[in-house]
């Protein structure tokens, strides 16, 4: 089976909806609320970068990436 764009796309959307539901879990904030943030992030984009495949890594290592960036500003 070949793995196309769409679902590369699909797997990157479900790890996003992971990551979100995570955050804002642990912020207390709704996971609607966070996810135009992530999604704004620089993580999020790099996620959609096919050259990087950090799609390929878990949640719990988006996460971190995605603290970090919050943190440097």
């Amino acid at each position: 089976m070949a793995v196309t764009r769409e679902r590369i796309d699909a797997a990157i959307d479900m790890l996003i909806s992971m990551v979100v539901m995570d955050l804002a879990h642990e912020q207390g904030r709704s996971a609607t609320e966070l996810m135009p943030e992530f999604l704004s992030s620089r993580t999020a984009r790099q996620l959609y970068d096919e050259e990087q495949k950090l799609w390929c890594e878990g949640p719990a290592y988006i996460e971190e990436m995605y603290k970090k960036e919050m943190q440097e500003g």
